[in-house]
């Protein structure tokens, strides 16, 4: 996601009335979550939090750079209901384990990046990764998770995870019926990053998986 400086502005209007309609359909009164995969700065939160207020939703912040430990914090801390949101410092994948961060040194964004990634070919198309200066991360498996949540009426997920969002969709898909809880994912795919080789693949898996989304009834709209 593009950072936003608190601004709605730079969200466009038709996804910003697909929030709205999203946060229409839920009702205050149940036991809601917002997981926000890949926060950064914070920035999907930020905006997202002006809709799904922390009053009535819980919040999971997850993002492994580590460098950006402090804009989370401070954010959390400055909310009304800081005992609300969770913060994870971990990469959502599809395992657990150790994995490595990569395109902290790569750009002119350095280690406060928004474009971190666990898949070695994501920006394939713009640099080529530094492998002696990436660093080590924790990283979960974002289904199992999921399934441990059966306490929350309703999940609403972002999804902007640099890439990762490709197997983790698709776990999800397999796994659908054992998660009835998810009421909406907004998600950006980044095939577009990608040499032109590994951008043709991931387009056929973004195809399948809208297609798998669509037929299981998982509700998502396609993010920026």
């Amino acid at each position: 996601m593009e950072k936003i400086n608190n601004s709605i502005a730079a969200i466009p209007n038709h996804l910003i009335e697909k929030v709205k309609t999203v946060r229409k359909s839920i009702e205050t009164n149940n036991k809601n979550l917002f997981i926000d995969a890949g926060t950064n700065l914070g920035q999907g939160f930020e905006f997202f939090n002006k809709f799904f207020k922390t009053k009535y939703f819980d919040y999971l912040l997850i993002e492994p750079n580590p460098y950006c430990r402090k804009k989370i914090e401070y954010l959390i801390n400055k909310d009304s209901y800081p005992n609300k949101i969770r913060y994870m410092e971990k990469a959502a994948g599809i395992t657990d384990g150790k994995v490595k961060l990569y395109g902290l040194v790569e750009d002119h964004r350095g280690i406060l990046s928004d474009a971190a990634t666990i898949n070695k070919k994501h920006f394939s198309r713009i640099y080529k990764k530094n492998i002696e200066k990436a660093i080590e991360v924790e990283c979960f498996d974002f289904i199992k998770m999921l399934k441990g949540l059966y306490n929350y009426n309703n999940i609403i997920i972002k999804l902007d995870i640099e890439s990762s969002e490709y197997p983790i969709l698709e776990n999800l898909i397999k796994n659908n019926k054992s998660i009835k809880n998810i009421h909406h994912i907004f998600v950006e795919f980044h095939a577009g990053y990608m040499s032109f080789f590994y951008k043709i693949f991931y387009r056929y898996r973004e195809k399948k998986i809208k297609n798998g989304l669509k037929k299981n009834k998982i509700s998502f709209t396609e993010w920026i």
